[in-house]
């Protein structure tokens, strides 16, 4: 709320930061290509001449990354949430196992819930729209193998991503190009969420 911060927020937001634009970029690459394959598994198969007789096009791509993307996140939050909790809790933890004096300050104490808010929103827009980008890519091979091929681009882009948001932690909000970033929507998932943990951005923005 333009407010100052402290300096252990400002570090504690920009490790979280970190963390969260990392692995939203391994989730993208990881499950995406999850989606990739089982579309191009159906059509090497055969399978989809039997489906495209019950279901549209449509409905079979969306019924692809519902399901495979969802079983993706799934193995996500079940990987995720515990580790959040451990750092959630690691001063109690270490207070508990070393005693009085071997706790020192949490790495979240700046995380708050609206940025937790922001971070699982723009991670679900995020990783949906690469999906349905892995799942169109997908659909151009006819065999699986030649999916490293054609995803290489999609890597590079969310990798440009990526390494645009990085910047953005480290000097508390970029300037104009990271700026343009967070609008663009290949980018905007990893910059957008990079300015909301260490900076100040307008609402009408985001």
């Amino acid at each position: 709320d333009g407010q100052p911060v402290s300096q252990q927020e400002i570090a504690s937001r920009g490790f979280v930061g970190t963390v969260f634009i990392v692995l939203m970029f391994l989730s993208i690459l990881i499950y995406g290509m999850w989606v990739a394959t089982g579309v191009a598994a159906e059509k090497s198969s055969r399978v989809m001449e039997l489906m495209i007789s019950a279901a549209s096009p449509r409905q079979l791509v969306i019924g692809k990354v519902a399901g495979i993307g969802g079983a993706g996140l799934s193995q996500y939050v079940a990987i995720a949430l515990p580790a959040l909790l451990v750092l959630a809790f690691q001063d109690r933890i270490a207070a508990f196992v070393l005693g009085p004096g071997g706790a020192a300050g949490a790495p979240i104490a700046g995380l708050t819930g609206a940025l937790l808010l922001a971070y699982g929103t723009f991670f679900l827009l995020g990783f949906t729209l690469y999906a349905f980008v892995y799942a169109a890519v997908g659909s151009f091979v006819s065999r699986p193998d030649d999916l490293q091929t054609l995803s290489l681009p999609l890597s590079l882009l969310a990798m440009a991503g990526y390494l645009g948001a990085l910047p953005i932690l480290l000097t508390g909000g970029g300037g104009g190009i990271s700026r343009l970033m967070s609008f663009l929507p290949r980018f905007s998932p990893f910059a957008m969420l990079a300015r909301l943990m260490v900076g100040s951005v307008p609402p009408w923005e985001v």
